[in-house]
This record gives structure tokens, C-alpha cells and sequence, in this order.
């Protein structure tokens, strides 16, 4: 029994490649697949462990607590600045259309106030010269 395992285990994959045998694998790849340029073999090469290096980092970050503390606080303060720039240009925006419609609303005041000032100077004039009128009607029937 021991000998058909031993024998099993020689003839394994597994044995071969250092990998449990009922874990996942991917299809090893087919001849065709393996390019026969050198430099086509070593630029698969590098983009293979380019891919690896990611794959490890992405792992790497989602083990490690303080990674995803500090990924999560990073996008937290991206959003925040992000909600910030949002909320600022909206309130620029309304300060400018409020800061319009005041200095409107002023200028219609003070168009108001100068033609109240022409009234009240005709009413102050007609007052003065009705005044004298009466003052010059009374000293002459004296």
C-alpha cells in the first residue's frame, strides 16, 4: 500500500511542482503558446511577472489591516476634498448671484432715494417761494 503511494506521488503533478494536488491549477501551457522569438518569450516574461507583482500586492493589501485602514483614509480624504471643491464652487456660485442681486437692489435704492431728493427739493422749494408769497402778501396789507 505504502508503494502504490510513493508511486502516486512520483507520478503527481504535484510531486513536480511543489502544489497540493486538489488545489486549483491553471492548464499548463501548450507549446504553441510559448512564443519561439526570445524576445517575444522574454517580454511575456516580463508582463507574467508584472501580473504576479500585482497579484501580490492585492493580496498583500487586503491581508494586512492597517493597509485597508490606510487605503480607506486615503479614499475618505479624496471624497472629502472632492465634496469640499463641490461645495465651495456651489457657494462661490450663489455668493456671485446674490452679490448681483444686491448690488442691483442698490442700485434701484439709490436711483429711488435720488428721485425722492428731486421730490422732496421741489416740495422744499415750493414751501420756500409759498412762504415768502404769505410773508410779502402780509407786510404789504400793513
Amino acid at each position: 500500500m505504502t508503494a502504490n503511494r510513493s508511486a502516486r506521488k512520483a507520478s503527481s503533478p504535484a510531486g513536480k511542482t511543489g502544489q497540493a494536488a486538489n488545489g486549483p491549477r491553471e492548464a499548463a501551457p501548450a507549446a504553441a503558446d510559448i512564443p519561439s522569438d526570445p524576445q517575444e518569450l522574454i517580454e511575456d516574461i516580463k508582463q507574467t511577472r508584472a501580473q504576479v507583482g500585482a497579484t501580490v500586492e492585492a493580496l498583500t493589501a487586503k491581508l494586512y489591516p492597517k493597509a485597508q485602514l490606510r487605503e480607506t483614509r486615503e479614499r475618505m480624504k479624496e471624497r472629502a476634498s472632492a465634496t469640499t471643491g463641490k461645495v465651495t464652487s456651489k457657494v462661490t456660485g450663489k455668493a456671485g448671484t446674490v452679490a448681483q442681486q444686491l448690488r442691483g437692489t442698490a442700485a434701484k435704492t439709490a436711483r429711488g432715494a435720488d428721485e425722492q431728493r428731486v421730490q422732496l427739493a421741489m416740495v422744499a422749494g415750493v414751501a420756500v417761494l409759498l412762504t415768502g408769497a404769505w410773508i410779502t402778501w402780509v407786510m404789504r396789507r400793513r
